[in-house]
């Protein structure tokens, strides 16, 4: 088991000079497009793209971090560090609760890849191997193909869905017929078996719904399938819409996860009917609470709310839950508020732009502004 990670500075990197945020069970990155909930997620997913790759160790005195991979292309060092930024340096550091890493970087004019000077950290193989297992699962995932590839390297020990969800169906059909933690078990459902708890947490987001996996031996791929209730016929991923196949992967991800993993999500609403948004939230939140750490980017209010709900509700303690907001930073100021959720759900603080558009919009059709 890894140890979640519970704070992440960065300085002189994109748009910010400095800024030092808390990660807890379940972070939610929100804010205004352009405003740095990009970057600062970034500058995790590039730390453990250079962990993975195998070129960073925390402890050696030459060691480098590419700035292009297969979970992060940020281009070359002119587009990560800040203008004016001291040496052309930009310095991370990320904690857990008993390690720090402290990682400066630097390069030539043009460069991709960045020397990695480790400073005054306390490193060892924990917080490193966290990073190793840091999963990301980006915006844009694998539409509704006929086919999902099987993954070149897939005894690495990291299950791992891929950047667009690609390898999914892959990691499903592997696990069909493990058990599943009873912590990570819909209440109220039957059976234990990953296949089983797929089904459950899908039908939980859109009601009725089942995935199947077949693979097909020639091709060296699998059919991904859905059904759309429990005797119904089973239909390619076009002809059931982009939103199961777009949470297809964060499922399989969040049940095959060891305990202390770290999963990055992009935009889990995507695609899905504002119940199921809702209810996406509430999902994330009892996963975090059974031991998976998820960091999710998103611009969703009714993500926001279920997760509030599920606070309310007891499936996540209100102290494992970090709400960021990003407003946009400027010469003076990072811009990224704190708003902190109570043990009912209900929020301390509500920044102006913060989730506020519907009430805006109906103040206004009301004829009240």
């Amino acid at each position: 088991m890894t140890s979640p990670l519970t704070s992440l500075r960065i300085e002189q990197f994109k748009c910010f000079a400095d800024l030092q945020v808390p990660l807890r069970h379940l972070t939610l990155f929100t804010g205004f497009n352009g405003a740095g909930k990009s970057t600062a997620i970034q500058s995790l997913l590039l730390l453990a793209q250079g962990a993975k790759s195998g070129s960073w160790v925390a402890s050696a005195p030459e060691s480098f971090v590419p700035l292009n991979g297969d979970i992060v292309r940020l281009g070359s060092i002119g587009d990560v560090v800040r203008a004016g930024a001291p040496g052309g340096r930009v310095r991370f550091e990320v904690a857990s609760d008993t390690e720090t890493i402290e990682l400066s970087l630097t390069g030539r004019s043009g460069a991709r890849v960045l020397s990695a000077e480790a400073t005054d950290g306390s490193p060892n193989d924990q917080l490193l191997r966290s990073l190793d297992r840091l999963v990301h699962i980006s915006a844009v995932r694998s539409g509704p193909a006929d086919s999902f590839p099987m993954p070149d390297r897939p005894h690495t020990g990291v299950p791992d869905v891929g950047v667009d969800g690609r390898f999914a169906s892959y990691w499903y059909h592997a696990r069909a017929d493990e058990p599943v933690a009873a912590t990570r078990c819909l209440p109220g459902s039957e059976g234990d078996t990953f296949r089983r708890q797929l089904d459950a947490w899908l039908d939980f987001l859109a009601p009725g719904a089942n995935a199947n996996v077949q693979i097909l031996p020639v091709a060296s791929a699998l059919a991904l399938q859905f059904r759309l209730s429990g005797t119904g016929e089973w239909k390619r991923p076009a002809n059931v819409g982009y939103g199961l196949t777009y949470a297809f992967p964060i499922l399989v991800q969040l049940l095959a996860s060891a305990e202390g993993d770290v999963v990055v999500i992009d935009s889990p609403e995507a695609h899905l009917h504002p119940q199921a948004q809702s209810r996406m939230g509430r999902l994330l939140a009892a996963f975090a609470a059974a031991g998976v750490q998820i960091l999710v980017e998103t611009h969703s209010d009714h993500v926001l709310n279920g997760v509030r709900l599920a606070v309310a509700d007891g499936v996540m303690p209100a102290a494992e839950l970090g709400i960021l907001f990003f407003a946009g930073a400027s010469e003076t100021d990072h811009g990224v508020t704190i708003p902190v959720t109570d043990v009912t759900g209900r929020i301390d603080s509500w920044p102006e732009g913060f989730f506020d558009q519907i009430d805006n919009d109906v103040a206004r059709l009301s004829g009240w502004r």
